[in-house]
């Protein structure tokens, strides 16, 4: 028997991501959920999970290559035809020293394709080290025989390499430095550049796209001994990630990056076919803190009042999509997750299957995931509501957000803050915070708004009890 693995949509709108390397090579044994390609939708590089044990049988497509959500991008041999494979195609010699990959790969296109090195660059010949682990290692110069390995059986995976080249004890050359998105690796890569020897400007010292271009830069515009003057200067000169730009009266043209046009396409869908219609309340906040255990923090209590209300009002937990209404059993939060270069929501299924304590663990887990660029594909749509946070700006008191399609309705939560308060006639100085829910008009009504977040603040004073 044979299982189909499928180019997955990554959301968004989604209509086709380009394959940009293979992990694996026709032959190799596969387990399930074991990483067998990187692939690129419009917001993000992920890594594609084999669906099933087995042996992969056949690759489809060349790397480099932009295919259709949907495609079948590789073939697994399971059950009793998981048996070693016989002899190799001429197709999949090729791909086993760096040519078109697999039985199949005449299907794809052949103009203006990098050919992948897998068996010279992605595997290691150790069924203890994953394809990716080797890969990272050898990039950042750390040493494999002195890294513990977290998989099944003791296997060095992706993370384990990640953790090791913190370590003096690694043997890597690049302390903390070298560590970097499957993208910004790839691009490292594709320009010979050392990722270990580049010092990274990102979050915990990763080395960002960024920091790569301005490395190219420098290698194809070599600059002479700067002035004194140029020195002063040297901030301004380095470019922002996605621009390219020329200068014509002042005026800077940028070029935007695939995140940010894939952001504008959404948001302006959403503008022109969704009415919007606004309600906001101020909530008191007070209470609750006063038994929110804390390190549960004011966010996570806003995801978990928002789940348990969203259950009670299925309306509003709900899709509309080419003229048809869908509510749903679970919510599926979108957490709205500003990044360096745009904007993404990684999807937390199931929200109502966790208590406070396991919903705030899992969003952290989430969110943390997003900003390093390690998300699922299934991680990446589904989602039935939306939570935008600008809590963290002291100077935000209250914003309206555009409803990510096709959901009917987003939160978007201001900064809490103490504030004058009216309770029973008297005023008092409370902690209070302003919800603003937006929300599409052709299937919401504003009495459903009303009450949803009439709903919401019930369940927050009674969170005390």
């Amino acid at each position: 028997m044979y299982a189909d693995v499928v180019l997955p949509n990554l959301g968004f709108g989604m209509e086709e991501g380009k394959l940009v390397s293979w992990l694996k090579k026709p032959g190799d044994t596969v387990r399930k959920g074991e990483a067998i390609a990187e692939i690129e939708g419009d917001k993000a590089t992920v890594e594609l999970e084999a669906v099933t044990d087995g042996i992969l049988h056949e690759a489809l497509f060349a790397a480099d290559t932009v295919v259709p959500v949907g495609s079948v991008l590789a073939r697994i041999r399971t059950g009793a035809d998981a048996n070693p494979s016989p002899v190799p195609s001429p197709q999949a010699e090729r791909g086993a020293s760096g040519a078109d990959i697999g039985a199949g790969a005449e299907l794809a296109p052949t103009e203006d394709v990098r050919k992948p090195q897998l068996a010279a660059d992605d595997s290691s010949g150790d069924e203890r080290i994953s394809p990716v682990a080797a890969r990272l290692a050898r990039e950042l110069s750390v040493d494999l025989s002195k890294v513990a390995g977290s998989g099944p059986g003791g296997r060095i995976t992706r993370a384990d390499v990640e953790v090791a080249v913190n370590s003096p004890a690694s043997g890597s050359n690049g302390a903390s430095r070298g560590l970097a998105a499957p993208a910004v690796r790839r691009l490292a890569r594709d320009n010979s550049i050392e990722l270990g020897h580049i010092q990274g400007t990102g979050r915990d010292g990763r080395v960002t796209r960024a920091d790569v271009e301005a490395t190219i830069a420098a290698q194809v515009n070599p600059s002479p001994s700067p002035s004194p003057q140029a020195e002063r200067g040297a901030v301004a000169v380095v470019a922002a990630p996605q621009v390219e730009s020329v200068v014509i009266d002042g005026r800077s043209e940028v070029e935007l990056s695939r995140m940010r046009r894939a952001i504008a396409g959404r948001l302006q869908q959403s503008m022109n076919e969704a009415p919007h219609f606004y309600t906001t309340a101020e909530l008191d906040l007070t209470d609750a803190l006063k038994v929110l255990p804390r390190l549960i923090g004011i966010n996570n209590l806003l995801l978990y009042i928002a789940t348990q209300t969203l259950m009670a009002m299925p309306e509003l937990n709900a899709t509309y999509e080419n003229g048809h209404l869908y509510h749903y059993e679970h919510v599926n939060l979108s957490l709205a997750v500003a990044l360096p270069n745009g904007l993404m929501s990684p999807v937390l299924h199931r929200a109502d299957d966790y208590s406070l304590a396991g919903l705030a663990d899992r969003s952290r887990d989430l969110i943390k995931r997003t900003r390093d660029n390690k998300l699922r594909p299934e991680e990446l749509g589904g989602g039935t509501f939306t939570l935008s946070n600008l809590g963290l700006i002291e100077q935000v008191e209250r914003f309206t957000a555009i409803i990510n399609p096709p959901q009917v309705a987003i939160l978007a939560i201001g900064a809490a803050k103490e504030r004058p308060f009216v309770i029973n006639g008297g005023i008092y100085v409370r902690k209070t915070v302003y919800l603003t829910l937006s929300a599409d008009h052709r299937i919401i009504d504003g009495m459903v708004a009303g009450q949803f977040l009439q709903a919401f603040d019930e369940r927050l004073q009674a969170f005390n009890q």
